[in-house]
């Protein structure tokens, strides 16, 4: 199969699961925003920050590197296995003894059972990793699709029932452990690997040659999120640490999703073609494109929404989280553009150049995350948030030119222009509205609805017969997608 047409049917599975994934994760926020507290969300957010830091070692890199690799044996394979699970079994103890202390450092009694129970997640993702990144690297993205899909609706399903029965925080713990053993045993089943007996020393380092980069690339990563949650569990109250992680949550929903499309299909197909310099260029700054001109005028329209967004999603008791989400939501097209530039560089194999930069971008988050929050709360948080992803933003871009050998214009300026344009629309589009509104006294909530609405069966009918108002990248895509429904059709 060609690249072209690799990167179009991983887009599509990758969308299709994207699509429901956005609708699963809206519809749980949706309920559980409505029966839990937010002192429930601020002790889980904790919770999620410390599992993620074992979870980083557990994983070791290995699934990364058994993509970036060629030529994997099983004894690749069950070296990846075997060493997560070591990891995975060693910090489900450290988390098991230790979790009084953790608890007695946050000042939160409650938070001890909770981790105990949640550890176990260290042994079931331990044994997911290999299996999934092998049905990346083989592009089955429609069983990992299918499976993803299936195990998160059931796991929510279990923790929106719970929540309604009065369990609090422990709904949202057997949620999450559901979906994460589901997940597993169906990525086993269709990636599975022959277990042999025996450590394959040799074949670990081999992979932990690429994995040990991935590992410092993940914890900088991780500090960029979790260790941000840590720090304001640690500075503020909880029930504030709830409404800062729900906002967090709602301004990455978009990003997340549609990076993990493009992260998914793009580094494995980037990988095949790393040593094709120009070829690896193009399919990179496309990619770059694509994300610019969706994600842009996306966020203008989030960022004048955000009050309704919040109101749907959370509720009316949850206004504090309206001004921290706008200011995060400028964001949103800064940090499709990281992933975007993380899987070309993962892809060549550069790894410590890019965890140079990461360190850089942490060590600025963290730093003014703690003073901003400490003094103005979460919008000073939020601010410190979105000052740093912008930073980083422009450090990405400054290496990636410097790989490249590329002038700033090509890898910032042009694939950006189309996207300014559209935003240029959407933001006439608004003020209009914003008039109409004031005009005729339409209520928000269903000014917004209708808005939407309409917006959106106009930009389904320019797809359909105008695609190249969207810009060349989107047209392009576009393009490609009803040329292979014709082709299979037999047209």
């Amino acid at each position: 199969m060609s690249v072209s047409n690799q990167i179009k049917k991983g887009g599509l599975w990758n969308a299709f699961e994207t699509g429901g994934m956005i609708f699963c994760q809206f519809v749980y926020l949706y309920l559980m925003a409505r029966f839990l507290d937010k002192e429930d969300f601020g002790l889980m957010a904790i919770v999620n920050s410390i599992l993620n830091v074992g979870n980083i070692v557990t994983e070791g890199g290995m699934g990364a590197a058994l993509i970036q690799k060629q030529g994997i044996t099983e004894k690749h394979k069950n070296a990846a296995l075997q060493g997560g699970f070591l990891f995975g079994a060693i910090f489900f103890l450290i988390c098991l003894l230790g979790a009084d202390r953790i608890a007695h450092f946050f000042n939160n009694a409650q938070l001890s059972d909770v981790l105990r129970v949640c550890s176990v997640n260290f042994i079931i993702l331990s044994l997911s990793s290999v299996s999934l990144n092998l049905l990346y690297k083989t592009f089955n993205f429609r069983y990992s699709s299918i499976i993803t899909l299936i195990s998160t609706f059931v796991g929510y399903s279990l923790g929106t029932i719970l929540a309604i029965k009065g369990y609090g925080v422990w709904s949202l713990v057997f949620a999450t452990l559901t979906a994460s053993l589901l997940k597993t045993m169906g990525y086993f089943y269709f990636a599975p690997v022959k277990i042999k007996f025996g450590f394959y020393f040799k074949e670990w380092k081999e992979l932990f040659g690429f994995g040990s980069g991935m590992i410092l690339l993940k914890f900088s990563n991780y500090l960029s999120n979790g260790g941000v949650n840590l720090l304001l569990g640690k500075i503020l109250p909880v029930s504030s640490l709830g409404v800062f992680d729900r906002s967090f949550q709602l301004k990455t929903l978009p990003s997340k999703h549609l990076g993990g499309i493009l992260d998914k299909v793009m580094f494995p197909v980037m990988s095949q073609i790393q040593d094709e310099k120009e070829r690896f260029f193009k399919v990179f700054y496309f990619g770059l494109g694509v994300s610019n001109s969706i994600l842009f005028p996306l966020t203008l329209y989030f960022v004048y929404f955000s009050e309704e967004i919040v109101n749907i999603m959370l509720g009316k008791n949850w206004f504090e989280a309206v001004i921290p989400l706008q200011i995060m939501f400028l964001v949103l097209p800064f940090s499709i553009s990281n992933k975007m530039a993380d899987s070309a560089i993962r892809a060549k194999g550069l790894i410590y150049k890019n965890v140079i930069r990461k360190c850089i971008y942490v060590v600025v988050l963290l730093l003014s995350t703690f003073l901003l929050g400490y003094f103005y709360g979460i919008i000073g948080a939020a601010i410190a948030v979105t000052g740093s992803y912008i930073f980083n933003y422009f450090l990405m871009i400054n290496l990636v030119r410097r790989i490249f050998k590329k002038s700033f214009k090509e890898v910032f300026y042009t694939p950006l222009k189309d996207a300014l344009k559209l935003t240029f629309v959407i933001g006439m589009i608004l003020i209009f509205y914003h008039i109409l509104i004031q005009v005729f006294d339409i209520n928000q909530l269903i000014g917004f609805l209708i808005f939407s609405l309409i917006l959106g069966i106009l930009i389904c009918g320019i797809i359909f017969t105008q695609p190249r108002m969207l810009g060349p990248y989107i047209n392009e895509i576009i393009k490609s997608i009803l040329k292979s429904r014709k082709n299979k059709s037999g047209l």
